[in-house]
């Protein structure tokens, strides 16, 4: 999904269908309302599809392996995290799960035939 900062002049509608407005968020989560704390809507019709702060998303998909440079914008950042959860990890076993697999298919390769 594409994200955006809010900013803090429109309406939002949460999942449920509810519109709310900016009066009405910062009532209900306050923290919204402080001076310099932004916060990431869906850029869509369901706009608090999520609602998360940006700065603390930013470190946490950071930690994740999104690689961020001081020259990006905000938009930029936030473009770069919906790349990557567009891609799908590939998954790569350890060395003891393919050793483990292995054991297991010459288990099965050794038990007796019962069909005969």
């Amino acid at each position: 999904m594409k994200y955006k900062i809010w900013d803090k002049q429109t309406n939002l509608i949460t999942p449920i269908g509810e519109v709310l407005s900016p009066e009405q968020v910062f009532a209900k989560y306050p923290a919204s309302a402080l001076e310099g704390v932004d916060y990431i809507i869906v850029d869509g019709p369901i706009s608090m599809g999520v609602f998360m702060q940006y700065d603390h998303t930013v470190d946490i998909y950071e930690e994740q392996g999104v690689e961020f440079t001081p020259e990006m914008t905000k938009q930029e950042k936030l473009d770069a995290i919906r790349e990557f959860e567009k891609r799908v990890p590939e998954y790569v076993p350890t060395a003891e799960e393919r050793i483990a697999s292995a054991m297991e298919f010459q288990n099965i390769l050794a038990m007796e035939d019962v069909s005969e």
